[in-house]
């Protein structure tokens, strides 16, 4: 159907069930098709169901078709770069992610790989040798959001063209990739999500046979080649839309398939910490005075099969699973775990009579995974201090590492601890040299994302959960008991993240920022009625202020959206680090409006 015909069904669909005229003609100027589901998404429950589904299949229709268009015949009219963040490309579904980009960012790939010295192949895709490499393979896979398993074919097909063995494990959690890459001998993963970013984006995460996220050594210079061949790739090389959905059908019907969360579940089993088996024999036997309930949010996400399996192994008695159908659009709620989102969790857990009670909410992608209990959230700054004193009285031992946006809590109680703490720039790509020398215990970012020693390269959102159980099973006491008898023991850590939006793309925020250098040491900075001076300045991820009484704040743009994050951490109140965020948003429009 030509994309006049579709805009035309759309207006008579979107406009029928209620749609705004004006929301309509802003899709229309913008080219901006999902403006419609976003109006749509909220209000669903109260619309006629049979309609709102054909509006929103109108919407997806048009952007299916940008999707396959060539980069020159976008209907916005330019070319969104390949640009890899903190977790991969990201940008939005028929824009700033579409097939050409996936034929870029591949073929770029394939190339860098077979443009490698055998000694780099073999260090990241486990081979030195290009033809091995090629028969190890690629797995494929994604979270449940539009169009992912059509990106999926099409990587399918581009990397099958270049020789590649490839296997598509369909909707599977980014921890599940991150183990069973090393585990099966795969040369790498192509994973098709943007872990939580909203559902109008998609994003693409490479990982090499380690399991672990593409660092920069590999994708600097791959994000400049996949831009030189966008830049390059001419409408006449580019197949026609019609082209494009035959060879899609065809891929479908002809990708090899592979079901591989039971091999993940499987794999812990044998895991040191966690052992599955045991824990379910455990849980299961537990009498009712000291029984357990652990409740589960994953956010309709790609974590759901996954869970399903273990609910088969524990019994709906033991764990109750949210929100497991298949919605691209995630009932309408933010995909970032919060102390709000997880509220339907811990309302579950409070409602169930177990003496002992988990709850985790995941994001999309399951790499992240904010826990608490019947008291409410406990954030991955509070909750992986929890997890580095289990591991430590396990009799485990190793270092610290984790960001420069996250409270100083964990760092401060290693040292306590007498281990060692690195801190590093946002992103677990970051630690993935870390991770492979063996000497880390626990690793983790602000965002809640984690892993421990002898597990995944990458965050494990599942992971977060059940060592939430293990702890809560070990100490026999709620993760809100144990964390208060902490703070109790090291003081409370009053941390706190804002986030702004700016009406520009985030690299020119990152350049725009640097006018936060000025901020030098002995600068006086008023907060809250308190003035404080800047004691020391570190400038590796954005800017971040440590002050003269041991409090900071931080301000970094996003690496893909239109937002920049600041952070403050005090340690004498909420409100006093809530002034502290309002002086660091302050500094950094500032800064934002002197450089227009």
């Amino acid at each position: 159907m030509e994309r006049d015909e579709l805009r035309k069904r759309l207006r008579e669909e979107a406009g029928g069930l209620g749609v705004p005229a004006e929301t309509l003609a802003q899709a229309e100027a913008a080219h901006d098709w999902f403006l419609v589901p976003e109006w749509i998404i909220p209000r669903r429950a109260q619309l006629p169901a049979a309609q709102a589904a054909r509006s929103l299949r109108a919407a997806e229709a048009l952007l299916r078709l940008s999707l396959l268009t060539h980069p020159a015949g976008s209907a916005r009219g330019k070319r969104v770069p390949v640009v890899f963040g903190t977790g991969g490309h990201r940008g939005e579904i028929g824009w700033g992610l579409t097939l050409a980009h996936v034929h870029a960012i591949l073929t770029a790939l394939m190339g860098l790989i077979a443009g490698q010295s055998p000694a780099e192949r073999r260090e990241h895709f486990g081979s030195a040798d290009l033809a091995e490499v090629k028969r190890k393979g690629m797995l494929i896979g994604h979270d449940n959001r539009l169009f992912n398993p059509e990106f999926s074919y099409y990587a399918a097909h581009v990397l099958g063209a270049g020789g590649y063995r490839v296997a598509y494990a369909g909707r599977i959690a980014t921890p599940e990739l991150s183990y069973l890459v090393p585990a099966q001998g795969w040369a790498g993963s192509v994973n098709f999500t943007p872990s939580h970013n909203p559902f109008r984006y998609g994003g693409i995460k490479l990982s090499p046979a380690d399991g672990g996220l593409a660092g920069p050594e590999l994708t600097d210079p791959l994000e400049h080649e996949a831009n030189r061949l966008l830049d390059a790739l001419t409408p006449g090389a580019w197949p026609a839309p019609d082209a494009l959905e035959r060879m899609l059908r065809a891929q479908e019907q002809g990708v090899a398939r592979v079901d591989l969360h039971e091999d993940y579940l499987r794999g812990l089993e044998c895991h040191p910490v966690i052992r599955l088996d045991d824990l379910v024999r455990t849980l299961k036997g537990l009498p009712p005075a000291q029984a357990l309930h652990w409740v589960v949010d994953p956010v309709w996400g790609a974590s759901v099969p996954a869970y399903l399996r273990l609910r088969e192994r524990l019994g709906a008695s033991v764990l109750t699973l949210l929100h497991t159908e298949d919605d691209p659009y995630f009932g309408g709620q933010t995909t970032e775990p919060n102390e709000q989102t997880l509220g339907e969790a811990v309302a579950a857990v409070r409602a169930h009579g177990a003496p002992l009670k988990v709850a985790i909410r995941n994001d999309p992608d399951s790499d992240r995974g904010l826990v608490g209990d019947a008291a409410g959230a406990i954030k991955m700054n509070r909750f992986a201090p929890l997890v580095l004193r289990y591991l430590l009285d396990l009799g485990l031992d190793g270092g610290l590492v984790t960001t420069l946006p996250t409270s100083h809590m964990g760092p401060d109680y290693a040292a306590r601890r007498g281990k060692a703490v690195t801190v590093t720039k946002t992103g677990f790509k970051n630690f993935r040299p870390l991770l492979r020398q063996g000497r880390t215990l626990v690793a983790y970012e602000e965002s809640d994302g984690m892993t421990i020693q002898g597990h995944t390269l990458d965050k494990d959102g599942l992971l977060a959960g059940l060592l939430a159980v293990r702890i809560v099973l070990h100490y026999g006491r709620a993760l809100s008991d144990l964390l208060a008898e902490m703070e109790a023991e090291l003081g409370v850590y009053y941390w706190r993240q804002m986030t702004f939006m700016i009406d520009m793309t985030a690299r020119e925020a990152h350049r725009r920022l640097q006018g936060l250098a000025a901020v030098q040491p002995g600068r006086r900075i008023q907060a809250g009625g308190q003035e404080r001076a800047v004691a020391a300045v570190n400038t590796e991820d954005g800017f971040k202020f440590v002050l003269d009484d041991g409090s900071w704040m931080m301000m970094r743009p996003s690496g893909t959206e239109p937002k920049v994050r600041v952070y403050a951490e005090t340690r004498e109140s909420g409100a006093a680090t809530e002034a502290l965020c309002e002086a660091a948003k302050a500094l950094a429009l500032e800064a934002i409006r002197a450089s227009a």
